[in-house]
């Protein structure tokens, strides 16, 4: 079955929260069902493994509407309960849903109702022109976000506090996401996955959707620097920014260890507890990152591509590139540049 490895190998992780994620997905009348579906499929498929592996679930997903019938963008029919009478209690994540005809101006008529759940969630989430309810709550002032393509330069105009990025699959700006097309709502719901149940599972949930764990491209170097733990203590976050802005250096963990004060033992294990990841393994996906730019923006040899990038032989970067991307270095280049 899907997630086999993940299955097998699956160990506790600190960051796994001891009840489920309250998560509520809010659909307005007009929205891109495959938006909202792509979300719900992600972490439903999260909570499988969990569960087929002898764990709780990651999440608990509850769809909210407007109270009436909400007529989606292609005319399907969605019966869900009103975000008026949703309890509020433990909300984590709130999941905003949308329509390119949002991007006109979300129906005022509806913002009460979902001020309601932004104020008690600890989680923003717009999928597409979702963002444009997010804005409308003044909850993009001063933050990265994106939007559908089309739709850029009006969330500009609308939200001029707001920081748009024009060239992000997703973007992460403290409590705060947003992720561009309907379908590149998977791709943020994978990363949200990764955040709160580790990469293997967010890996084991691509691997069912068939889809990239990370898909390549431009926008894909948004992801680490831009998601370095808020959590973590000013010494970690300060060795995580230096590994960020320079990922060919020495970054193995006695020379970490020596940049943050502290011992190899004690550095390992508070890097774990505080990025959920161990230093070789964040070190390795930098490092990928750096070697997709340099395999999209220059002619280098893989050889070549895999020195400057910081890996140690080129079947080492082969291997790390596969297991974060999904295919080899050669063929990646070939198909996205």
């Amino acid at each position: 079955m899907y997630g086999a490895g993940y299955l097998a190998e699956m160990t506790s992780s600190g960051q796994i929260p001891p009840r489920p994620r309250r998560v509520a997905l809010w659909v307005p009348p007009g929205s891109q069902l495959v938006g909202a579906i792509g979300v719900l499929r992600g972490v439903d498929i999260a909570d499988q493994l969990r569960v087929h592996a002898g764990r709780p679930p990651l999440y608990a997903l509850e769809v909210v509407g407007t109270g009436a019938d909400t007529v989606s963008a292609a005319g399907a029919v969605l019966r869900a309960p009103a975000a008026a009478d949703v309890p509020l209690d433990a909300l984590h994540t709130l999941v905003v849903a949308g329509s390119l005809r949002d991007a006109a101006g979300p129906d005022p008529a509806h913002l009460p109702a979902l001020a309601r759940l932004a104020d008690a969630a600890e989680r923003l989430v717009s999928i597409c022109a979702g963002a444009f309810w997010l804005g409308a709550l003044g909850r993009l002032d001063g933050r990265r976000c994106t939007t559908h393509w089309l739709e850029l330069d009006t969330l500009r105009r609308r939200h001029p506090a707001a920081h748009v990025e024009p060239d992000a699959l997703y973007t992460e700006d403290g409590p705060v996401f947003t992720s561009a097309g309907a379908t590149a709502g998977i791709d943020l719901a994978l990363h949200l996955v990764r955040l709160d149940g580790g990469g293997r599972l967010a890996r084991a949930v691509a691997r069912a959707l068939v889809v990239f764990a990370h898909r390549p491209g431009g926008q894909s170097q948004f992801s680490v620097a831009s998601a370095l733990p808020a959590g973590a203590s000013e010494r970690i976050r300060a060795v995580l920014a230096r590994i960020v802005e320079d990922p060919s250096a020495d970054h193995a963990v006695p020379a970490l260890a020596r940049r943050a004060g502290m011992s190899e033992r004690n550095f390992a294990r508070r890097f774990r507890e505080q990025t959920g990841e161990t230093p070789a393994a964040f070190v390795a996906r930098v490092r990928v990152e750096a070697a997709q730019r340099l395999l999209l923006e220059g002619d280098a040899g893989v050889d070549d591509v895999a020195v400057r990038a910081g890996f140690g032989s080129v079947e080492s970067f082969r291997r790390a590139f596969h297991r974060t991307v999904g295919v080899a270095p050669a063929a990646w280049r070939e198909r996205f540049r």
